[in-house]
């Protein structure tokens, strides 16, 4: 059993431990107790951690002894702690100085005595000399050297000087940063050599805070306005104080550093862009492992004829779909392997927005053969990969909670880089800028890396290439060109994209495929449709199988329906009645080989097709059914009233049969007897309505008979008339029932 592990570690001591800074300010039961140097925490480490950290190279102790010797040497050497921080004339002063300290030390060794006076001697001088270039194995060592003093630079210096740099080589802990030259410390020291008082320190402070701006003033008339507006005390008034210079300000202005300026001048987007620290780690091993993605704006015009057709678009329309002949600048959105680098999808777009990034999805999920075919490629395309990572930036294309969800549904993990770091992303946004040096800018129509690039050039004019010649071009740069040139990316060292792929592919288990039912339901195209006995219809193509005829048993069911644009064979169909997923086979073979935009464009094509010829079979058509139906003899002539009499009469008969006898089931009020219903005068006396059983008898005083009002007085015209007169209609004495 081996001994634990113990190092020295005493208190005042600096810890560097996992990139931190500590102070060790006492020991305690169970470990150290350590204050921050950056933050100020105060925590206690246990001694194993320190130990093993110490171990494996993750820990380092400065002892306050050991922190004393690099101040001390700081301050003579004015900062440099190694030789490699000097410049390369002066690291060649100190290496030859090393060789003359070391054929001292050898001298020394064999039993002479360092004295100023014996290194001022000829032979031992040159002796020095030429052990020197033993010692060092450097025949050249002194070659340009400057070694001695002012008048006779390439010289050995005197005894004197000579046993100075010994001594002072050992006092140093033999540092070889102590034989250098120290010019830069002559004069007063670095806090005495300030010849502008505080007031003018701080006037240049002023002008430099208005200059670092985001509106980018100009340091001249700053510089003025600055003047006019400084307060000054009033001692500084009588002291006689005066400005500096605009030299002064410029020179100052230079110190700064690059970031400095740009993040005062562009802001810190912009320079974390430009001067941000990247990263040199390898992300990636396994083919798939890490996918990124984005949309880049191409540098290049394209016409949809070919012909020279220009107009000014309106925002509001940018995104619209292209006219006839329209020039305009199209979207490229590309999906890259990081392991590999091989491009594994890229398409063309009018605008930046979801439905294409799915689209770029299911290309990198799928086969690319067709592209091969259809542009005429001659090497193999990179396989389809089922994506574990797919990292893109905050595009409004790839920002929406529809490509999270498809993308989360397949189980690949998203993540999304910051807005305006372009470093997040700097993978495949380096291809992008290939591609624009290397394709694009030797094309018709090429527009420039920035706006107002080209001056000579108008990139809309001399637009000649179609959208679909530039894809073609930039399929076969990807699948021909780019997998066989040698990267030199982090991780590539050299190798090509095939060659990387090979090693990756023998070195791992494999890769993972992409599941063709997961592409249907979270990246396919999702419609409700009904069952019929031929089975079922998306966006009119017939799919039909065993199955999907068990679940509809003859009868009209809705159902939901996923469909993969790319591909047409199968269909996934889904209802809450049944619990498992059907799968539908594709009824017309005809479009077994097309994806759903060209079955649509030939629909499309059919229906559009020659317009004057369509017009002429309608014609022909409208003649050939008013001769039928004429000579069927069934139209009638629609001028002649008779042609309408069928419908009156069919209305009259509706009606009639709408009307229905209302029949009452018992009498309310006094009616007249039989025999006496046409008595004009005399009446037959009262007749009641008999009440049925169901009805409530009431206990009711009896009415009084019934007395015919009497009569009014009658002229004699009228009696005499009366008498004359015919009935028109004899009294009933019988029933003639």
């Amino acid at each position: 059993m081996s001994a634990p592990v113990k190092y020295r570690i005493p208190q005042g001591s600096e810890l560097v431990l996992e990139r931190r800074r500590w102070r060790v300010v006492g020991k305690e039961a169970h470990g150290y107790a350590v204050e921050g140097l950056d933050d100020g925490e105060c925590l206690v480490l246990p001694f194993q951690r320190i130990y093993d950290a110490l171990t494996v190279g993750d820990g380092k102790v400065i002892t306050p002894v050991m922190e004393e010797r690099i101040k001390i040497l700081l301050a003579y050497t004015g900062g440099f702690e190694r030789i490699s921080q000097l410049p390369e004339s002066e690291q060649r002063d100190v290496r030859a100085r090393l060789g003359l300290v070391r054929a001292m030390e050898t001298l020394e060794a064999e039993g002479n005595k360092l004295t100023q006076r014996y290194l001022n001697r000829r032979d031992v001088r040159q002796r020095l000399r030429d052990m020197a270039k033993t010692v060092t194995n450097d025949p050249h060592l002194f070659h340009g050297a400057y070694i001695g003093s002012a008048k006779r630079p390439h010289s050995l210096p005197t005894g004197r000087v000579l046993q100075e740099m010994l001594n002072n080589f050992i006092r140093f802990w033999r540092e070889p940063v102590v034989l250098m030259r120290r010019h830069h410390l002559k004069g007063p020291p670095e806090e005495t050599r300030q010849r502008m008082c505080p007031t003018q320190e701080r006037f240049i402070d002023y002008v430099l805070n208005l200059y670092l701006e985001e509106r980018q003033p100009k340091l001249a008339p700053l510089y003025e306005g600055a003047i006019d507006e400084f307060k000054l005390s009033e001692n500084d008034i009588l002291q006689g104080f005066k400005f500096p210079s605009i030299t002064t300000i410029r020179t100052r202005l230079s110190q700064e550093s690059p970031a400095t300026k740009e993040v005062g001048r562009n802001g810190k987007r912009h320079a974390q862009n430009k001067f941000g620290a990247g990263t040199t780690d390898v992300r990636a091993l396994k083919y798939g492992e890490t996918c990124p993605t984005d949309q880049y704006l191409l540098s290049i015009f394209t016409d949809a004829k070919g012909n020279i057709r220009i107009k000014r678009i309106d925002r509001t329309k940018a995104n619209d779909p292209l006219e006839e002949g329209e020039i305009r600048r199209l979207w490229l959105f590309f999906m890259l392997d990081l392991a590999t680098r091989m491009p594994l999808a890229w398409l063309l777009a009018e605008s930046a927005d979801g439905d294409h990034q799915e689209k770029l999805l299911r290309m990198a999920l799928r086969d690319k053969i067709r592209e091969k075919v259809r542009y005429d490629c001659n090497r193999e395309p990179a396989p389809p990969v089922s994506l574990a990572l797919v990292k893109s930036d905050n595009g409004t294309a790839t920002r929406n909670a529809n490509i999270y969800a498809r993308q989360l549904g397949l189980g690949t993990a998203v993540m999304t880089g910051r807005a305006y770091n372009s470093t997040d992303n700097a993978y495949v946004e380096r291809m992008f800028g290939t591609l624009q040096w290397t394709v694009l800018n030797f094309m018709p129509g090429y527009t420039g890396s920035r706006p107002g690039e080209l001056n000579g050039y108008d990139g809309k004019k001399k637009a000649e290439i179609t959208p679909d010649a530039l894809m073609g071009v930039i399929t076969r740069y990807f699948i021909d060109e780019y997998p066989y040139t040698p990267h030199n990316g982090t991780g590539m060292f050299g190798a090509t994209p095939w060659q990387k792929f090979e090693e990756v592919s023998t070195r791992t288990n494999g890769i993972e495929s992409p599941n063709p039912e997961q592409l249907r339901l979270h990246l396919g195209v999702e419609e409700t449709a009904t069952t019929s006995s031929e089975g079922v219809q998306i966006l009119g193509i017939p799919y039909n199988s065993p199955d999907l005829q068990e679940f509809a048993g003859g009868a009209r069911k809705k159902c939901t329906v996923f469909l993969d644009p790319d591909d047409l064979r199968e269909v996934t169909v889904l209802s809450h009645e049944t619990r498992k997923k059907i799968t539908a086979n594709l009824s017309m073979t005809t479009f077994a080989d097309l994806t759903l935009d060209e079955v649509m464009a030939v629909k499309r094509s059919a229906i559009e097709a020659n317009p004057e010829l369509r017009s002429l079979h309608r014609q022909h058509l409208a003649e050939a059914r008013q001769r039928r139906n004429r000579e069927s003899g069934f139209f009638p002539d629609s001028n002649l009233p008779s042609s309408y009499a069928t419908i009156e009469k069919i209305r009259q008969d509706a009606a009639e049969m709408a009307h229905v006898e209302l029949a009452p089931l018992s009498r309310s009020m006094e009616t007249s007897g039989p025999g006496n219903i046409m008595e004009r005068s005399g009446h037959s006396g009262p007749c009641y309505a008999v009440p049925t059983p169901a009805e409530e008898v009431v206990d009711t005083p009896p009415k009084a008979p019934f007395t015919e009002p009497e009569a009014p007085p009658v002229s004699k015209e009228f009696d005499e008339l009366e008498a004359n007169t015919k009935p028109m209609f004899s009294p009933m004495t019988e029933s003639n029932l």
